[in-house]
Formats: structure tokens, sequence, C-alpha cells
């Protein structure tokens, strides 16, 4: 086994070579009329229907109605491919996040560089190459590969603020937030958590200019969209209408899977929404506005977790094991095809492995680098605290935590190789390599 560290630069060019042949093979495997590929569709026709909608001049809307249920981000890039590419946009759309799906692995093992040393960041590279989720991502028309694109770099960023407690990276840090809440909600969460990292950061220089940035730039970044929601739901939404529906669904069908049992259980929990939101049909007219939807949802969500009394542990826990461990891709999968099944848990069997390294990376971190690792937990345990309420499963976390599980198992790797004693010293090199 230990063959296999002999030659580390060789090793590495062979792996990261095969690892970027296979997210390209995933790729253009995929047919440039299918909007997913290896999943059930999710809500990729919606981010399309909204898409459609906005390049048809409907603004915004289905059936005419304002919404502020999605994200806008998404839907707008998908619009300006399809203008630009026409049929052709969804061979477009995957060829962009293949670039920055390998971005985003480039960006993570530079964040290790800077940690742990070059080890610990080809380690990263490769397992970033290889995280199933982060391959999966690519070929859907979903926000995960986009989002875990940006995350990457807030992650970058907030390890140079840490480092250097420089301006710029608060422009990053604050430039990114902003953008990744344009595409997904829930990473507003990332501003408040970079104010406290420019107060954790070693630097007293314009501190309170830094914070400042990291706050207001990302609010900055959101305005146009809450002037838009201001003006069309006539000061009742201000950032999303997705709250409500999201806490409910958080109780009644916890890991957001969309079978008919759990599609029925959502309208006995909200009653007044008897047909689907999301669409063009006519049917749509007959709901309530979405932030009358929002505000009773809202409303049921103490009662739902009143119903659940002691139930609400185990739910909880199930929940954490889909956010962290991925079961909801293993456990209720009979419906499935054997070989989607197959290829499902040796996936998460993988993510097992890579996480297993993240864990030992974090610790390893904390002896050399103790801010940045307290900062690291915070921001894991923060957004699964903030998840907790929500929907949780494996799509929900890839974009927030596969960016850090990647740069976190190079440096479980780097540990882990000095523990096993595969490293050697070179004459005269003054440094060990792995042997």
């Amino acid at each position: 086994m230990k063959g296999i560290f002999a030659n580390r630069s060789r090793t590495f060019l062979v792996l990261a070579v095969l690892g970027l042949a296979l997210r390209f093979g995933f790729v253009f495997a995929a047919s440039d009329n299918q909007i997913t590929f290896h999943s059930g569709g999710s809500d990729a026709p919606l981010y399309v229907l909204l898409a459609q909608n906005l390049l048809n001049q409907d603004g915004f809307t289905y059936a005419h109605q304002p919404t502020a249920f999605r994200p806008p981000g998404y839907p707008v890039l998908l619009a300006g491919f399809m203008a630009m590419f026409g049929r052709r946009y969804i061979f477009a759309v995957r060829m962009l996040q293949l670039l920055l799906g390998i971005f985003t692995v480039v960006i993570c093992s530079s964040a290790t560089l800077r940690l742990s040393g070059r080890r610990a960041a080809e380690a990263a590279f490769v397992f970033g190459l290889f995280l199933p989720t982060l391959i999966f991502s690519t070929a859907q028309m979903l926000t995960e590969c986009l989002a875990a694109f940006l995350t990457a770099l807030y992650l970058r960023y907030m390890v140079i603020q840490v480092e250097q407690s420089d301006t710029g990276s608060a422009w990053g840090m604050g430039l990114t937030t902003g953008a990744e809440a344009l595409v997904r909600y829930n990473a507003a969460a990332l501003a408040p958590l970079a104010a406290w990292t420019v107060l954790r950061s070693r630097g007293q220089k314009a501190r309170i200019s830094r914070i400042a940035i990291v706050l207001l730039v990302p609010l900055l970044v959101v305005t146009p969209w809450l002037i838009r929601n201001e003006i069309a739901f006539h000061g009742r939404v201000l950032f999303s209408t997705q709250s409500g529906t999201a806490a409910v669904m958080g109780v009644v069908m916890p890991q957001g899977r969309s079978n008919p049992d759990d599609i029925e259980k959502m309208r006995a929990a909200m009653p007044w929404w008897t047909e689907p939101l999301e669409t063009n049909s006519p049917a749509r007219l007959a709901l309530p506005s979405e932030a009358e939807i929002n505000r009773r949802a809202l409303r049921a969500v103490p009662g739902l977790w009143a119903q659940e009394g002691w139930h609400a542990i185990p739910l909880l826990a199930t929940k954490l094991a889909a956010f962290w461990l991925s079961t909801d891709q293993v456990i209720d999968t009979e419906a499935l095809p054997m070989r989607e099944r197959l290829i499902r848990d040796g996936g998460v069997l993988a993510y097992w492995v890579v996480l297993v390294f993240a864990v030992c990376g974090w610790f390893a971190l904390r002896g050399t680098h103790p801010r940045m690792a307290s900062l690291l937990l915070v921001y894991a345990v923060g957004y699964t605290v903030l998840h907790l309420p929500l929907v949780m499963n494996t799509r929900l976390r890839i974009p927030l935590m596969d960016p850090l599980v990647v740069i976190l198992s190079g440096s479980g790797w780097a540990w882990f190789v000095e523990r096993m004693g595969w490293t050697r010293e070179v004459p005269g090199a003054g440094s060990r390599v792995e042997v």
C-alpha cells in the first residue's frame, strides 16, 4: 500500500487527469434535452419555467402572478442562456457549470494550501474532483453548482481575512454573500458570519470599516430584489415567500421528498394550498397570493411541532442524518431502478470517506490554526441549526457544506499521512516527501 505514495507528483497528476475525465464524461453523457441527469427532476422544471416566463417578458411571475418563492439569480442566468444559445442552452449551461465545478475544486484547494500546505492542497483537489455530490451538481439545471462555487470563494476569502485582516477579502466576502443570496436565500446568513470573522481576525486596523463592508455590500447587491418585492407585493414581502412553506415541510415532509404521500400530508397541513403554486396554469389564479400563503404557513408551524410532541426528537435526528450523512439517498429508494440505487449507495459511501478525512482535518486545524478552526465550526454548526426547523437533505447541504468538507479533507489527509509515517527525508532537499 505504501507504494501508492512512492511518487506523489505522478500519482497526483494521474488522479487529477482521471478526476477531470470523470467530470467531463458525466456532463457529456447527459442528453442535450435533459434538464437533469441521474435525478428525478426535482426543482429543475420550475427554474426553467421561471426563465421562460422572463424570456417571454412576463416578468418574475407564475400565471402573471408575482413570485418570490425562488431566488432570482439562477432563472435570470437560464433566461440569458436561452436568449443566447436557443435550443442548445442546456448544453451551454452544463459547460458553464462544468467549468464552475472545476474552479470550485481549485478554490477549495487554494484555501487548503494556505491552511495546511502543498500535500493537503493536492489531496483536497483530488477529493474535490471525485466527490460525487459536486460531480452530480454540474449536470443539473439547478442552483447547487453555482452556489457551491460562490461558497468556495467565500470560504477562501474568510481564510485570507483571518490571516491578513485586509479590506480586499472583506469586499470578497461581501460580494460573494450578496451574489449567493440571490441564488440561495439561506446564503444571506453568511453576512453575520462574515462580521464575526472580521471580529475574530488578528488585525485591529480598519475593523469597523471591514465590518461595514461585509454587512452593507450584500445589502446593496440584493437591494434591487428588495425594491422589486416591495412594489410587486405592496409591502407584504421583503426578501422571500419561501420561509413559511419550508418551515411546514420541515415538519410534514422533512427530507423534501415529492412523493404522493408527502404531497397529501402537505395539503392536509396547508388546506388553502390545493393546487401547485409554481405553474402557469389558470388553477394558480384560484390560490391566495404568495404573501398570504407564506403568512398562513408560518402561523401553522407552531401547531405542527406541538402535534409532534416527543416525536420531534427522532424527527430532528432523521433530518440531521439526511443533512450530514446523506441518508435520504439510501433510505426509501426502493422505487428507483437497481442501477440507480447502486450509484447512489456508492456516492454516499464515497462522501462518507471524504467526510471522515474532513473531521480529522478539523481536529488537525484546531492544533495549527485554532482561530480558523473555531470559525469553521461556527459556520457548520450555525447553518445546521438554521436548517433544523426546515427541510434537510443532501441537496441543501451540497452548496453550503461540501466545499468546506473538501477544504478540510485535504488537511485530514495530510494529518493521516504524517500519522502513518508515509513520509521520508530527501537528502539535500530540505523537505519531506511521501514514500
